[in-house]
């Protein structure tokens, strides 16, 4: 491994702690800019959510810390529940109960309002 290769995490973790930093970010209504400083960007944050980047091992700790969650709760498999409310969790149940045909209907009727 050359000097400027940086110890990359199993793809399977890299892809949890990718959708926990936004999950975790989001929850504690953070932006990048403010998780950011001098050794972890706001563009390589944006990159490791999105996917363009995978998640590093010497940014793990950094975003933790950031976060203020363990390095064990970054990797664990992401709960989005703690994004959606009672209400809303409700509002997707009933979603994903209605056919095509009532899907397209609420869509053309919200574009309409």
């Amino acid at each position: 491994m050359s000097q400027d290769q940086k110890p990359l995490l199993p793809p399977d973790i890299a892809e949890n702690i990718r959708q926990n930093l936004w999950i975790y970010r989001t929850y504690q209504n953070q932006t990048r800019r403010q998780m950011a400083d001098a050794s972890l960007k706001s563009s390589t944050l944006r990159a490791y959510e999105y996917g363009f980047r995978p998640v590093t091992r010497d940014h793990l700790p950094l975003i933790a810390e950031r976060l203020s969650v363990s390095e064990t709760t970054l990797a664990a498999p992401p709960d989005f529940a703690l994004l959606l409310d009672w209400q809303t969790r409700r509002v997707v149940e009933y979603y994903r109960t209605l056919t095509d045909n009532q899907r397209h209907a609420i869509k053309r009727l919200l574009m309409h309002m």
